[in-house]
């Protein structure tokens, strides 16, 4: 893929039997919108659309999801098989997290404690 082709979005059906179907779809810099779908790793059928229908792709796009199409975000296309863009690395490392205060693990003196009202004489151990 050149820097100047767009990428495709991806989206993929996974059935019962393992086998899966592949729909993608990429706005074209004159306004048109080209779609493919196909099995997974051959993706031969192939619609452009006018910028006139571009509007119609995102609706597509959510009917195919609410059908069970995942969304694997950006693609591209090399010998008929659209294949996931891998996500790019962060360019800075992730802010540290902060930290807890530190927990009180020091003994405590359970003579001090007073459990005698617990049961006070009922039958309904609640422990």
């Amino acid at each position: 893929m050149s820097t100047a082709e767009p990428a495709w979005t991806l989206f993929r059906y996974r059935n019962a039997d393992g086998t899966s179907k592949d729909w993608a779809y990429r706005c074209l810099a004159d306004g048109r919108t080209e779609v493919r779908w196909g099995r997974t790793g051959r993706v031969t059928q192939v619609r452009s659309y006018g910028p006139d229908r571009a509007q119609e792709i995102p609706q597509r796009a959510a009917e195919k999801q609410h059908k069970g199409y995942v969304p694997l975000g950006a693609a591209v296309l090399r010998r008929g098989a659209l294949e996931p863009v891998p996500a790019a690395a962060p360019s800075e490392p992730p802010s540290p997290k902060p930290s807890s205060p530190p927990i009180d693990l020091s003994p405590v003196d359970l003579s001090s404690i007073d459990l005698s009202g617990i049961a006070a004489g009922k039958d309904d151990f609640w422990f």
